[in-house]
């Protein structure tokens, strides 16, 4: 069965690449004999003679694939714009990450209630000055979240942390929470 398997895709094979040999006959002919006979190695032969050069031919096709790149030095004017547009990204969003940590820094280091809005404040306008309404690259939500509500609960402890903080503080979590959202692509309505 497996020997009968076996000579019927040589024979494929063979018909497919025009081997010589008798692979014609040998789908239209008898059943193969019990053993393999000495016309079926021929002609599984001959199918292998003819995917050979096609096996050879492959590294060629991944050389033509590979010369498609330009080589170093000779980069195109829209990829040079478009890298110095991902770096100035990459460069706005360290000076943003840095100034959001300052900002954070100084509302984990208050004391007391007004300075918590003064910092608030100052999150929200650089949460929002960035265009974007992002947090800064690298900066997780759950982790900041984690260490405000620190400072909130010690706060809370000291009787400290009023209305007017909570809710400039929730202003700012929804902010995030709707920042982190999916957008919906085109111009239809915001979902949330």
């Amino acid at each position: 069965s497996d020997m009968r398997a076996c000579s019927f895709v040589a024979a494929l094979f063979a018909l497919a690449l025009g081997a010589p040999g008798a692979a014609g006959a040998k789908l239209v002919g008898k059943a193969p004999a019990k053993g393999p006979s000495r016309s079926a190695l021929v002609n599984r032969r001959d199918a292998f003679r003819g995917i050979i050069p096609l096996l050879a031919m492959r590294p060629l096709a991944t050389l033509a694939i590979t010369s498609q790149y330009l080589p170093p030095g000779s980069e195109t004017e829209e990829f040079k714009s478009l890298d110095a547009k991902a770096t100035e990204f990459k460069r706005k969003q360290l000076e943003y990450k840095a100034e959001w940590e300052k900002l954070t820094l100084k509302l984990l280091d208050a004391t007391a209630d007004d300075q918590v809005m003064t910092a608030l404040k100052a999150l929200q306008v650089s949460f929002f000055e960035t265009g974007k309404a992002n947090l800064p690259e690298g900066v997780s939500r759950e982790t900041w979240l984690r260490r405000v509500r620190r400072k909130q609960a010690d706060m809370e402890a000291k009787g400290k942390w009023g209305k007017d903080v909570r809710l400039r503080f929730l202003d700012l979590k929804t902010a995030i929470d709707i920042s982190k959202k999916p957008k919906p692509m085109g111009d239809g309505p915001v979902m949330g």
